[in-house]
């Protein structure tokens, strides 16, 4: 068990003190506190390091550290670890109900061992909702939290162990292809470009011909996710599934009283009630019998590919997450969005 009092600096603390003290620790993370032990923020190497090439050297922790640090609850300690490691954040705090400091919480970061599945980000879609944004970039680049969507697709997707990689494109598929090229990423990275927009699934019978290896992850390029993807492509793997399709509780509440009746006979009311319904997360896990059912430049889309399986009794299975998944497609969800990967 790691002792999280070493990790604990007061705000007032001078920097040089507070790096010999961060010379000495394990995790290059330092949680800053005040005289009541509350959590204040933290400071990372890094951000001593950029204050050692600054000029003023008498400054105290306080004016250096991030008060919007990442920190735990007993509620969401998973949640905030997930955050962590996508962050890179090895060490966070745990604090009380009166946010002092009374723990810490260790983030493994390392890398899952590669796996030769396939991964597709269909990232072709000409993203109208988000006009004008979209006008001269496609949606896959719009910056979420200072990075584009894409690269946060495929970090976690490297992150994950996922090192070959097909991109499907279309709308200014030239912007996406000089950006892959210009960045060294650790993953076997291909593109497969629709000359017309053929739907989620229909891309799939082209891009096969590229060759891929079963079962494959397919995810749209506007969506971010921090679920295990690696995790229910071994499900599917190893139950047999012909494809699962990823889903997320979203819920909703009725701002009105709900009428009970039988034929017009009432039986009561609920007021307010809140629905729960199972939205598609749009990510998929397909085996090679689910591409077997799409015909070349056939115009189709997933949710009809599983109905094509369903009539042939094909085994599909759902799969939902209660990790934080959001769908950019809207301005209020790239608002959303950047607002969480921000912090």
């Amino acid at each position: 068990m790691i002792d999280h009092k070493k990790y604990l600096v007061n705000k007032n603390t001078d920097i040089i003190e507070a790096l010999k003290i961060l010379n000495l620790l394990t995790h290059k993370v330092l949680i800053i506190v005040d005289n009541e032990n509350n959590l204040c923020g933290t400071i990372s190497d890094g951000d001593l390091r950029r204050w050692i090439i600054s000029k003023d050297k008498k400054e105290k922790c306080e004016s250096l550290m991030n008060p919007d640090c990442i920190f735990a609850e007993s509620h969401n300690v998973d949640q905030m670890l997930e955050k962590a490691r996508i962050k890179g954040v090895s060490l966070i705090p745990f604090v009380n109900n009166e946010h002092k400091v009374v723990g810490v919480c260790e983030a493994e970061l390392l890398r899952t061992e590669s796996r030769s599945n396939t991964a597709v980000i269909m990232a072709g879609g000409k993203g109208t909702r988000l006009l004008p944004l979209t006008q001269n970039i496609p949606k896959p680049m719009i910056e979420v939290g200072g990075k584009p969507i894409l690269k946060r697709i495929i970090d976690k997707l490297i992150n994950e162990g996922f090192i070959n990689i097909v991109i499907s494109l279309g709308h200014l598929s030239e912007v996406i292809e000089e950006y892959i090229l210009n960045n060294n990423f650790a993953a076997n990275i291909i593109f497969s470009k629709e000359d017309i927009p053929l739907g989620t699934a229909g891309s799939l019978a082209e891009i096969n011909k590229l060759g891929m290896t079963f079962p494959i992850l397919v995810t749209n390029g506007d969506i971010l996710c921090e679920c295990k993807l690696g995790k229910i492509l071994d499900k599917a793997q190893d139950y047999k599934y012909d494809a699962i399709m990823l889903a997320k509780e979203e819920k909703f509440m009725m701002p009105f009283g709900v009428i009970d009746h039988n034929n017009y006979q009432w039986n009561g009311i609920t007021e307010k009630p809140t629905y729960s319904y199972m939205v598609n997360a749009g990510i998929y896990f397909l085996s090679e019998s689910m591409i077997e059912l799409i015909n070349q430049n056939e115009y189709l889309d997933m949710t009809s590919l599983f109905e094509k399986a369903k009539e042939k009794s094909f085994k599909l299975g759902v799969e939902c997450t209660s990790q934080y998944w959001i769908d950019i497609g809207r301005y209020e969800t790239l608002e959303s969005a950047n607002k969480y990967f921000s912090k």
